[in-house]
């Protein structure tokens, strides 16, 4: 049986089709193939359209799963999608009250009508199946578990009108046990707070690794009058009201880009705090009803910090946390609750033969001749050699103190670099941790990262529970032995915790073979890992992606299967000399204002989508990027600033930069 799941919403990249929807609604578009219950590809589009956490139609995911299997949309036995299909006609129907201009399209057309305008093919509109988004997380989750039976707690900002579910799974399905209403959820609730010290949406867990340095006492007392523990585990949270209770309270909101102060760091700390108490009232109350697995999924699901504490509460024998929690894993449990419950083909057991190991379940990367003609076209700006031993050469230049870029074989589906796309560094100097941050990642100082460890040896370094947990995914922080801390500055949080993930050489041979020597060279079986990107910026899945990253930040060399990558030496003024263009979905905007002086005009740069990302350029900038004007029209100093004004924007990912043909490159 063959299925498309699907996540995401209806826009595209050449028809916005609703006004003003934020980026949050049916947000982290992807798009997965099952054969049977399992994954040929599953990719999320903004690993393809590089647009951070994208809500658009997934068309190029849809895309990249289909040719995977030479298949046609005829092909395929059902499309399923992650949400309700009433539940999502009446939130059209809202929109398109708001858009009277709007024809009010209906979701089961619009799907097939984007599937057709991706593929250019026609779509059955009868194998088009929705599902509820709760029970898609539910269904993804218990699949890839490996249990036979458990309790699965999916808790996210809310699915149709719920934010929490709790079901009795077993190899028969999903029996839903209890649920709670969006208007007391807890992703909503923890997304206020993250907005009230200075960030935005999709930024909570930048909160959750804040938490440690802060005092939740401070605003205990003011969070409690919003949460209610009510008998049998259920509980009643006001999360709508969080902002404006702490704000009457006197809380003033940080502003983006001012100094974090102690009182944002006790706020982070006292949200966190209330998000474990709702949870755990919850878990107890389970736990005491004899289940004793559990699998978590939903966005909340991705807080390492609170998974951590589960495992280490002993409530639970087993805990499972799938490493596609958020959104984009909804596609892939839509998909499979149209595989176990076919009228065509008769009803599947639910239950997964085993748990998943690994989920590089994405694109490859470019390998031997395709990769050395992506190579050649690159040589103004970087040099490469060929290499036999490319785990060998990458650990010795990690020990010998240099950071790299780590790409191979299929991407990781999910948000979490796993040792495909990765970043990767020595973990011993506490150094590292601020020199990735700022030079690298760009980001604020205080974020932690994770330690990679060989799985054979990983209690030698970390203090864990008596549980068979797998600790593949980064899924959960766990404690670091005090013996151990100094060895693992980088990775070590200010709490002493670090979010372990654990290298099994039978699942990730190559990177485990990384780290093993590593530790040959060093004695310690751990590094340093890191999604591969910059802020700016998606993971990255092509080789293409991995060039700009190496060009834009300050790692020291990107290393693939069989090439070593440095870039050159090169001066801003080089990107005039390449291609220069406007990626999908960023657009110039040109706005008149009248003064004093009389008209001026103002040009800005920015994601459609994403009125924050939105920068101020200059006429000579807007003139090359309109076809206005060429590089070979500026001169002296207006030259060598446009050139920083472009390699500026190439870093926040607002421009595209690709060479303009082909040339020999070995260095």
């Amino acid at each position: 049986m063959l299925v498309l799941g699907i996540c995401g919403l209806f826009g595209t990249e050449d028809d916005e089709f609703l006004p003003g929807v934020k980026r949050s609604f049916h947000h982290d578009a992807a798009a997965c193939l099952l054969e049977d219950d399992r994954v040929v590809l599953a990719v999320e589009e903004e690993r393809l359209n590089r647009v951070k956490h994208t809500n658009l139609f997934p068309a190029r995911a849809v895309r990249a799963c289909l040719d995977a299997r030479g298949a046609t949309l005829g092909d395929l036995d059902a499309i399923a999608y992650f949400w309700d299909e009433n539940h999502l006609d009446v939130e059209l129907d809202l929109h398109y009250l708001r858009h009277p201009s709007l024809a009010a399209t209906r979701s089961r057309d619009l799907i097939a009508n984007r599937l057709e305008l991706a593929l250019g093919q026609s779509c059955q509109h009868n194998v088009i199946e929705f599902h509820r988004h709760h029970d898609s997380h539910a269904a993804s989750v218990f699949h890839d578990s490996g249990f036979d039976e458990a309790l699965v707690l999916v808790m996210d900002g809310n699915g149709e009108d719920k934010s929490c579910s709790v079901y009795a799974a077993d190899a028969q399905g999903l029996n839903l046990l209890r649920t709670t209403p969006a208007v007391q959820s807890l992703g909503h609730y923890y997304t206020g707070a993250t907005q009230l010290i200075g960030y935005g949406s999709f930024d909570e867990y930048k909160m959750m690794g804040l938490a440690p340095y802060g005092d939740p006492g401070q605003f205990a007392k003011t969070l409690d009058e919003l949460l209610e523990l009510r008998e049998n585990g259920e509980f009643s949270l006001d999360a709508h009201r969080l902002q404006e209770h702490l704000l009457l309270a006197g809380y003033q909101p940080r502003k983006a880009g001012e100094p974090f102060e102690d009182i944002h760091m006790n706020l982070s700390a006292a949200v966190q705090d209330q998000l474990e108490r709702a949870v755990f009232h919850m878990l107890q109350y389970w736990a005491s009803q004899g289940f004793a697995n559990l699998c978590l999924a939903g966005g909340v699901a991705h807080n390492s910090t609170l998974n951590g504490k589960i495992l280490q509460s002993g409530l639970f024998r087993h805990v499972f946390v799938h490493p596609a929690s958020h959104d984009s894993g909804a596609a892939v449990g839509a998909a499979l609750l149209s595989t176990t419950n076919s009228a065509k083909h008769g009803r599947r057991s639910l239950r997964g033969a085993d748990r998943i190991r690994s989920v590089f379940w994405g694109p490859e990367i470019e390998v031997q001749d395709e990769a050395e003609a992506i190579l050649h076209r690159w040589n103004d700006l970087v040099t490469w050699e060929r290499c036999s031993d490319s785990a060998t050469v990458a650990a010795t230049m990690i020990a010998d103190g240099s950071v790299i870029a780590w790409a191979t074989g299929a991407s990781e589906f999910g948000p979490r670099a796993l040792g495909h796309r990765s970043i990767l560094a020595d973990p011993r100097p506490a150094s590292n941790k601020d020199r990735v941050n700022s030079l690298i990642k760009m980001r604020e100082g205080y974020r932690p990262f994770a330690p990679a460890v060989l799985a054979e040896r990983v209690h030698e370094y970390f203090d864990l529970p008596a549980t068979d947990t797998t600790y593949d995914f980064m899924g959960f922080v766990a404690t670091v032995r005090e013996s151990s801390r100094a060895a693992l500055g980088a990775v070590t949080h200010v709490d002493g915790t670090a979010r372990l993930q654990t290298v099994d050489k039978a699942v990730n041979p190559r990177f485990w073979k990384l780290i093993h020597e590593f530790a040959q060279i060093t004695g310690v079986p751990v590094v340093l890992n890191t999604s591969l990107n910059n802020n700016a910026e998606p993971i990255v899945q092509s080789l293409e992606d991995c060039l700009a990253t190496l060009l834009t930040t300050g790692l020291d060399a990107l290393v693939l299967d069989g090439h070593i990558v440095r870039r050159r030496r090169v001066e801003a003024e080089s990107i005039l000399t390449n291609q220069v263009m406007l990626p999908p979905l960023v657009q110039l905007t040109s706005t008149v204002t009248t003064g004093t002086g009389g008209p001026a005009s103002t040009t800005t740069i920015g994601f459609r989508d994403w009125p924050s990302s939105r920068v101020p350029i200059t006429s000579a900038v807007s003139d090359l990027l309109t076809g206005a004007a060429d590089a070979v029209q500026f001169n002296g100093s207006e030259r060598h600033q446009v050139a920083q004004d472009l390699w500026d924007l190439w870093q926040r990912r607002l421009i595209r930069v690709r060479p303009y043909g082909p040339q020999s490159g070995m260095a």
